[in-house]
């Protein structure tokens, strides 16, 4: 293109005046403008590297899929964006009192550490496979037991390089959402810190009935709730000190308050509610399984069409804190396997259609490994009911899998590559073939309507 991509964004966008909020997904540019009659929604779906263009409350999302946002957003900055992160205390992150909002700040807080806990996952993964050698063939190199009792020093050290991020994950959860609320992200430190480790006040009574400190209660919702408080706290103090004080001040005021609170509060509360939330879950697995499973994965693609997949992380990881798995997250890798199957089937099923197959081609790598966007867009959703049959085809992984016991050790690790991480791989492996092959049963026998594929024919992938 003569043009990057980026620039004629920025253009289309009504240029870097124009431009209020800029940050980007996995798989989508997220965009808040100034004046909306600016943007040109039309001119910028049809860019070769723009599957689709959502609006909502939050802004526009322009989805342009797995690493291509980040790159894109990264250019778009460097053409005079930069000073609007900076602006971040003065951008409500939720600007209304609705679902949309909450969604939107879940995802915000936790989108930067999407990358750190697929990796952590991986390296989890990986763990997994050597413990495995070291069962069936007795390999001491891949010796799990700790090293003071004969285990393996890499094995040791790998233990400590994939489960350092979830130790201090709290923290983390808390530093982002107050960074998100424009308070000083080492406030959130402090309440993720207090929440990982009470100290001295372990077992202690709280003076609450039968409620006890206990580090680690209340998990990641209630250093969710702490970093956010301390970014609400510290912008109020700070409204109402003197200057002369204004360094000591909120950040005392914010320690004592919030810290109290998280506490005395935050921590019983979210723990009895992750207590519920799990107990609820798990006896949801075990008692509904198969119909649980089929609906789970029949949903999974709408939330993730509607970009609102991520407000489900904080319940997973939870599970993950609780139970050491979480049941929940594996059936929406089912979900991608019902597309991945689907998108097989178009392939074959239209192969002289050059542009649909152009576009399963593009966007079929990242469906096999998890990252649903590039198909859902480029593919199953232009084309009518392929999308609902996609959904249909994880439905039936998902109603398989949930006769068994199974779950994932880490998210944001689906896919085929889901396998590494569930606590029962051959599950997992059979529910992702079965959701596979039912989606390729599915779309091949009910196929797409002419209409639908007409603009697929009439599209030149190359004449942007």
């Amino acid at each position: 293109m003569s043009q990057p991509i980026a620039s004629k964004l920025l253009e289309l966008l009504g240029g870097a005046g124009n431009i209020a909020e800029l940050e980007n997904c996995m798989t989508r540019v997220r965009v808040q403008v100034k004046q909306e009659d600016l943007v040109n929604v039309e001119e910028i779906k049809k860019l070769s590297e723009v599957l689709t263009v959502m609006k909502d409350d939050t802004g526009f999302q322009i989805v342009v899929g797995p690493g291509a946002a980040s790159r894109i957003c990264d250019q778009m900055k460097e053409l005079g964006i930069e000073v609007m992160e900076q602006q971040a205390e003065d951008h409500a992150v939720i600007h209304k009192h609705d679902a949309k909002g909450l969604f939107a700040f879940i995802s915000k807080v936790f989108l930067p550490l999407i990358p750190v806990f697929a990796g952590a996952g991986l390296l989890f993964g990986l763990k997994q496979i050597f413990v495995g050698a070291y069962d069936v063939a007795g390999i001491e190199f891949f010796n799990p037991a700790n090293v003071a009792d004969g285990g393996s020093v890499f094995m040791g050290a790998l233990n400590v390089l994939a489960g350092t991020f979830f130790t201090y994950l709290n923290i983390a959860v808390a530093m982002s959402a107050c960074k998100n609320l424009g308070g000083n992200p080492y406030l959130g430190l402090v309440g993720g810190g207090i929440v990982i480790s009470v100290g001295a006040l372990e077992g202690a009574a709280t003076g609450i009935p039968g409620v006890v400190f206990q580090s680690g209660r209340g998990g990641v919702m209630a250093a969710f709730a702490a970093g956010a408080l301390m970014a609400i706290v510290e912008k109020w103090v700070k409204k109402r000190t003197p200057d002369s004080l204004a360094i000591h001040v909120p950040s005392l005021v914010s320690i004592i308050v919030v810290g109290l609170l998280t506490l005395f509060v935050l921590q019983p509360v979210f723990g009895f509610v992750l207590d519920l939330i799990t107990g609820s879950l798990m006896w949801l697995f075990e008692n509904a399984g198969p119909l649980g499973g089929a609906a789970l994965s029949f949903s999974w693609l709408f939330l993730v069409m509607l970009g609102i997949h991520h407000g489900f992380t904080p319940i997973n990881t939870a599970l993950i804190q609780s139970v050491g798995y979480t049941p929940l997250y594996p059936f929406g890798s089912l979900a991608g396997g019902g597309q991945v199957g689907a998108s097989l089937a178009l392939m074959v099923k239209y192969r002289s259609n050059k542009n649909l197959v152009s576009a399963v081609k593009g966007g079929l790598p990242a469906g096999i490994l998890g990252i649903g966007e590039p198909l859902i867009y480029g593919v199953s959703l232009p084309l009518g009911r392929i999308f609902p049959l996609a959904c249909l085809g994880g439905a039936v992984g998902g109603a398989v899998m949930g006769f068994f016991t199974q779950g994932s050790v880490a998210v944001n690790v689906s896919g085929i590559l889901g396998v590494l991480v569930n606590i029962s791989p051959l599950v997992y492996f059979a529910g992702y073939a079965i959701s596979v092959v039912a989606g390729f049963v599915l779309v091949y026998f009910v196929g797409a309507k002419q209409s639908a594929l007409d603009t697929f024919e009439g599209h030149d992938l190359d004449s942007h």
